[in-house]
């Protein structure tokens, strides 16, 4: 089978690209190793409630906001239904014995900072600039930037961690802002480039939302997309070898089920590291295999879903983050399907960053849960249970664990080695791999190369297909989308 592009992948980023690339009249595939697409992103149901993996809120989703504007050009943001968090308390953080409630708002955010950091003000003035400056200066974040003003933003190599000291601000503080952004980018304070902090950060300080069905919104609405504009899609079915020609141009990608899909172009949006067993070892330098295998990741999570009675109402539509100084310690408590919530039985996520895969053998394709796996997922889910009836001891009745997930589960739908919650580490002390290769008509994408989340995956599939079509015709055209 011949195809203009083919895509690895079918998660954000990489639908994002198929479909980019066939608005503009191009004829692609998507190859996906899972028995559906976007397999992270689509809820799944247990009981009475429904569970989303990896999707619970995001920014950009009011009418002006980056995730509308490239949702509009994709001809499909009317089939999202975004739904407001609590404006004065989108999110809930806890810290020692504080309870700092964050409000919708740029300017909101820093008068609520001040309030209970008011040694810090100064410092918290300059932070908030500081976001607002880094994303007035970024494409695809200010969809004002003329052309002619374009750059793509430099990687920052100043981390958020080494800009606080330099304002001044103080100890709580600067725990408080890296315990709570990591959990939205998985990287400490002392590693997240400032750019990345500020992005992701300030996304959610303007305008967070959640959706009225979870991930599923997201999903179907690419599905409609994708099927009207006539890309094909390869579930079960992983690329497993990259060819190339004698002048290392890109020739044909192999599958699981022995298709042969001839193209000139392929956008890969799997994790990096995958690729070192797949491309062709005499078209790139062996130390860019080494590098690929080497890659520093974010941790993966731990998840446990519940089906709870009588929910407070500070968490109807917010979200509540025990913050700890011991990383593991730290956790975050999401609703399901808040369009549901009527004050009786709801569903509940309950994260936690594990420090590291306990069971690194174990692998999607030699499946085999062990009674050590078994004992583990049962005790930390029921440590995770504790904990939260610890943040909330007014909810201890009615609590019902319905499902849990560990690095092992995130792994084997994803394939991101050791189920890492944003793939590679974005961070001052690990060099950013491009998104070019050495391979003519091969390119890299997704949130381990470009911004990690849901809109960073978005921006990353535009950022793909600009490969192929060319950035300054796909920039010309989303601003028309403004």
């Amino acid at each position: 089978m011949k195809y203009d592009s083919v895509i690895i992948g079918s998660g954000i980023t990489g639908l994002t690209s198929a479909l980019v690339l066939a608005q503009h009249g191009y004829r692609v595939a998507i190859v996906e190793k899972n028995r559906s697409i976007a397999p992270l992103l689509r809820r799944f149901k247990r009981g009475n409630v429904w569970c989303d993996p990896g999707f619970h809120y995001s920014g950009g989703f009011e009418e002006s906001g980056v995730l509308s504007i490239l949702l509009r050009y994709l001809r499909m943001r009317d089939d999202i239904r975004p739904i407001p968090m609590v404006n004065d308390g989108y999110d809930i953080l806890y810290l020692d014995d504080r309870e700092i409630p964050i409000p919708c708002g740029m300017e909101q955010v820093g008068e609520t900072l001040c309030t209970y950091f008011p040694r810090s003000k100064q410092a918290i003035n300059k932070y908030i600039e500081k976001i607002r400056l880094i994303m007035e200066a970024t494409p695809f974040v200010n969809f004002d930037i003329n052309w002619d003003d374009f750059a793509r933003s430099p990687y920052n190599t100043e981390s958020l961690e080494h800009f606080l000291d330099s304002v001044g601000a103080e100890e709580d503080l600067k725990e408080l802002l890296g315990q709570y952004g990591r959990f939205l980018y998985g990287v400490s304070a002392g590693e997240v480039p400032l750019s990345i902090h500020a992005l992701i950060m300030g996304s959610f300080y303007k305008s967070p939302k959640t959706l009225m069905h979870g991930g599923d919104e997201i999903v179907d609405a690419y599905e409609k997309r994708l099927q009207q504009e006539g890309v094909d899609i390869f579930c079960n079915n992983p690329a497993i070898k990259i060819e190339v020609d004698d002048n290392r141009r890109l020739k044909t990608i192999k599958t699981g089920n022995g298709e042969m899909l001839e193209c000139e172009h392929c956008i890969s949006t799997i994790h990096p590291s995958l690729l070192a067993d797949i491309l062709p070892a005499d078209a790139v330098r062996p130390a860019y295999l080494s590098r690929l295998r080497g890659l520093e990741n974010t941790n993966p999570p731990f998840a446990v879903y519940l089906e709870v009675d009588n929910v407070p109402e500070k968490i109807a539509y917010s979200n509540l983050y025990k913050l700890s100084r011991l990383t593991e310690k730290s956790i975050g408590v999401m609703a399901c399907d808040p369009i549901k919530y009527d004050n009786k039985k709801r569903g509940l996520c309950i994260l936690r960053e594990s420090p590291e895969n306990k069971f690194p053998k174990e692998r999607y394709g030699s499946y085999k849960r062990t009674a050590a796996y078994i004992e583990y997922k049962q005790r930390e889910t029921n440590n995770l249970v504790t904990q939260f009836k610890e943040l909330l001891p007014g909810i201890a009745g009615g609590v019902k664990v319905v499902d849990s997930a560990t690095s092992y589960t995130y792994e084997r739908y994803t394939g991101t080695p050791g189920g890492s919650m944003y793939g590679v580490k974005q961070s001052v002390n690990q060099i950013k791999l491009s998104s070019l290769t050495a391979i003519r008509g091969f390119y890299l994408a997704g949130q381990s190369i470009h911004l990690p989340g849901i809109m960073g995956g978005v921006i990353s599939g535009f950022l793909g297909a600009s490969n192929i079509i060319g950035l300054e015709t796909i920039w010309n055209e989303v601003r028309e989308c403004r």
